[in-house]
C-alpha cells in the first residue's frame, strides 16, 4: 500500500503526508501543530507515530515553529539538505532536533527518496528542493513527484518529475490578477522572476511537458495544483487554465485537483 494526502497548501502553510505499511512521512510542516494533528487524525494517523519529516525549504509556510518543536520534542527525524538546515538554524536557532542531513538519495523504510534543486530563493533562504518518492506496491514501483515552490520549470525538473503517478506542482498566480494587485513592486518583481513562483499558464505547460516525456503506465494519473494564491488566483481559475491547456494538447487521462489552504485534499491510496 502507498497512500498520499495533501493536508494544506498555500502561503499560509504547506504540509503533506505519505504513508506505507512501514513508514509515515511528512513533507514539510508549515502549518500549526493543532492543524496538522487534526488533519492527520482525520485520516487515521497519530502524529506521535510519524516516522520522519522531509523539508523542502526554510520559509515559515513550510516549517512552522509549533510543528517543528513537536518533531524535535518527540525525536522524530527531520531530513534536511545541509544548506536548508543552515537556513533553519538561522531562523530557529540550534534546537535539539534529530536532524538528518543529506546530499544524495536516501531511504526511509520502504520509501526511496530523491531530491533536485528548483528555482525558489530570496534573502531568507539559500535553497529549495523538489522531491520524488518511490515505493513498491504488488511488485510495481509507484512514484510521487513534488514541487510546491519554483519560479520556472527547467528540463532537469521535467526529467525528475517524469513518470510520476501522482504529481504535485505549483500553480500560484494569475498574471493579470498579480499585475493589477496592490502588492509592492519589488514583491511583484520577485514573484514574477525565475526565483519566485509559477503562473497558471506555466504550470499547465509544465504538466504537458512532463506527460510528454513520461513512459510509465498511469503516469500523471493524479495531478494536484499547489500553492494557489489567495489574492492573485483561485482554485477554479487554476483548474480552468490547466484543463484548457491539456485539452488543447489532446491530453485527457489526467485527474486534476486544486489544493486548498485550510482543508486537506482527498487521500490517494494505491494498493
Amino acid at each position: 500500500m502507498l497512500s498520499f494526502c495533501i493536508l494544506a497548501s498555500g502561503s499560509s502553510g504547506n504540509c503533506s503526508v505519505i504513508w506505507t505499511e512501514k513508514a509515515v512521512v511528512l513533507i514539510d510542516c508549515g502549518c500549526s501543530l493543532k492543524y496538522i494533528t487534526e488533519k492527520l487524525l482525520e485520516i487515521g494517523i497519530n502524529p506521535q507515530n510519524l516516522t520522519a519529516a522531509v523539508i523542502t525549504h526554510a520559509h515559515i509556510d513550510h516549517i512552522h515553529s509549533s510543528s517543528f518543536n513537536f518533531l524535535c520534542k518527540h525525536n522524530i527525524p527531520v531530513y534536511f539538505h545541509e544548506n536548508i538546515l543552515n537556513d533553519v538554524r538561522v531562523k530557529y536557532g540550534e534546537k535539539a532536533c534529530n536532524a538528518v542531513s543529506f546530499d544524495r538519495g536516501f531511504n526511509i523504510e520502504d520509501i526511496s527518496i530523491e531530491h533536485f534543486e528548483v528555482h525558489h530563493k530570496d534573502s531568507r533562504i539559500s535553497k529549495t528542493l523538489g522531491f520524488t518518492f518511490l515505493s513498491e506496491v504488488n511488485g510495481r514501483d509507484y512514484k510521487i513527484g513534488y514541487v510546491t515552490d519554483t519560479g520556472k520549470i527547467c528540463e532537469n525538473i521535467v526529467t525528475n518529475l517524469s513518470d510520476s503517478n501522482i504529481l504535485v506542482i505549483e500553480s500560484n498566480y494569475d498574471k493579470k490578477m498579480l499585475a493589477e494587485s496592490s502588492r509592492p513592486y519589488e514583491n511583484k518583481k520577485w514573484v514574477l522572476s525565475d526565483w519566485g513562483h509559477l503562473a497558471n499558464e506555466d504550470a499547465a505547460k509544465a504538466i504537458a511537458k512532463i506527460k510528454a516525456v513520461s513512459t510509465a503506465k498511469d503516469s500523471l494519473k493524479y495531478v494536484f495544483l499547489a500553492h494557489i494564491s489567495k489574492h492573485h488566483n483561485s482554485p477554479e481559475m487554476a483548474l480552468r487554465v490547466a484543463r484548457e491547456t491539456l485539452n488543447n494538447m489532446n491530453i485527457s487521462d489526467i485527474n486534476l485537483f486544486a489544493t486548498k489552504r485550510n482543508a486537506r485534499c482527498r487521500a490517494i491510496k494505491i494498493s
